[in-house]
């Protein structure tokens, strides 16, 4: 519950947004982009007064906000702390806001919409973000914050977005035709799991994912740059305690698997769903097989997110198979 560690959190954050933004990965961008804005607002709180952040009506957790752990009937990890709406409220009780509490509510509604539904209405992307960027600046101008260095990469487009997206797409498209990207089989494949795939869709796919991987490559190189330049490999992993630890094993019908990002080289979490099938046919060999298939694959310290097999295996993290990518046999 310090400044410093929220700002570091909404800075990865807000740069994650930005980055899904330019992709046109529009739930992501407004999932990152509410995430980031709340924990901005905490950090603001935080700056004043931990107690600030914390529901007033959970005494454990005012006990713990206030250096009064040892008389806490709960742990430290169970403190209960406001959410982004009332964050917002304390904030502008604070200081003077560019926004209204209802001007929150695209930006607020979308990152509800995408973490519990998992959709919102893609159109509402744009304000959304606008708003999360405009509550940004404020809040990081009353703590005295470098604006530029907190936006890094996008500091200089970051009030225009279609701009944004326009050059990282005209970027995307020299890296393509200057660096190529190596060509996969693009050969109609069926996994046995899935529905037969219309004649070109498994190549419009895998093309659309290679621009889609082009510019996330480049995003997520910058905003390495922007955060870790100059530092030890002890202070980059001192720093990815930010983010929650995943957890690695299997949770029900899938797995994570820790596995080396292409981008910084540190491991994240490739996502895969367990199914099972018949075995292939074989002399003396009976019973089922368990296949495991990719579906998205999160680095939390660089920021490269891939959210399709597509996307998997233009990066060679995932090969087409009838057995799944990858299997164990049972």
């Amino acid at each position: 519950m310090d400044k410093t560690s929220l700002l570091a959190s909404a800075q990865r954050q807000m740069l994650r947004a930005l980055s899904a933004w330019c992709t046109s990965d529009n739930d992501m961008a407004v999932l990152h982009g509410g995430i980031g804005t709340e924990h901005l607002l905490k950090a603001h709180l935080a700056a004043r007064h931990p107690s600030l952040l914390v529901d007033g009506r959970d005494l454990s957790s005012l006990l713990h906000a206030t250096g009064q752990s040892a008389y806490a009937a709960s742990p430290e990890t169970k403190v209960k702390t406001i959410g982004a709406l009332d964050a917002f409220k304390r904030v502008a009780t604070l200081t003077a806001m560019p926004v209204k509490e209802r001007d929150l509510d695209p930006l607020l509604t979308a990152r509800n919409g995408v973490a519990h539904l998992g959709a919102h209405d893609g159109a509402t992307t744009h304000d959304a973000l606008t708003i999360a960027i405009t509550v940004a600046d404020a809040v990081l101008t009353d703590l005295q914050e470098d604006i530029p260095t907190f936006w890094g990469p996008w500091a200089d487009t970051r009030l225009d977005l279609e701009r944004m997206r326009r050059e990282a797409q005209v970027a995307t498209e020299q890296t393509l035709q200057g660096e190529g990207i190596a060509d996969a089989n693009i050969q109609n494949w069926e996994d046995g799991l899935l529905e037969p795939m219309p004649e070109g869709f498994r190549t419009e796919s895998l093309q659309a994912a290679q621009i889609a991987v082009a510019v996330k490559v480049r995003c997520a190189k910058k905003l390495y740059r922007v955060l870790y330049y100059g530092k030890s490999p002890e202070e980059i992993a001192k720093a990815d305690l930010v983010e929650p630890e995943a957890n690695r094993g299997e949770y029900g019908e899938s797995v994570y698997r820790p596995t080396k990002c292409p981008v910084c080289g540190t491991d994240g979490d490739l996502h895969a769903s367990l199914r099972n099938q018949p075995k292939r046919p074989k002399k003396g060999d009976r019973g089922r097989r368990r296949g495991e298939f990719p579906d998205y694959f999160d680095c939390y310290t660089c920021g490269l997110e891939l959210d399709n097999r597509y996307e998997l295996e233009v990066l060679g993290m995932a090969e087409p198979s009838r057995n799944g990518w990858f299997t164990d046999w049972e």
